[in-house]
């Protein structure tokens, strides 16, 4: 079974094109494969999905992709999707990742991260208010990209 990176006009780029900040962090032999490999497909993958486009390159078994995807998150240059079971890459390093809100599209796995600052202080003001305080969130919304649904009749 192959599986070929998805190829749109809004794909991100690899490590060491151009478009990519060159002030990631430092980068393992395997880091830097499985996460140019990520960004290249410019969507949300699972871990397997992954091996199986990096096993010729030398990766072999689920662990190392694991370990170098955790290794990833803690860098902030990949977040997990949980709802999907996925990951994506982030075009930069984000250190607040116990402070997430995506926009996950599914119909086709593209990921983006939502930065809207009144919308975030609006939860942590109503959690106050019921007598909780947010220690740390992930919130993924699901939605239909530009490409998969938006503006094509669809109603959501």
């Amino acid at each position: 079974m192959t599986i070929e990176p998805v190829r749109s006009d809004d794909r991100q780029p690899s490590v060491g094109e151009k478009g990519v900040q060159p002030c990631l962090p430092p980068l393992t032999g395997n880091q830097k494969m499985i996460y140019s490999a990520l960004l290249g497909l410019g969507r949300t993958a699972k871990a397997y999905e992954l091996l199986d486009l990096l096993r010729e390159q030398g990766v072999k078994a689920a662990p190392t992709v694991y370990r170098a995807l955790n290794e990833l998150m803690e860098k902030g240059l990949v977040r997990h999707i949980v709802s999907m079971q996925t990951f994506v890459a982030l075009p930069t390093s984000d250190p607040a990742q116990g402070r997430s809100v995506m926009l996950v599209c599914e119909d086709c796995g593209k990921a983006r991260p939502l930065e809207n600052k009144p919308l975030l202080s609006a939860l942590r003001s109503n959690a106050r208010k019921s007598g909780f305080e947010v220690k740390s969130y992930h919130l993924e919304i699901a939605t239909s990209c530009s490409h998969c649904g938006c503006g094509n009749g669809q109603v959501s």
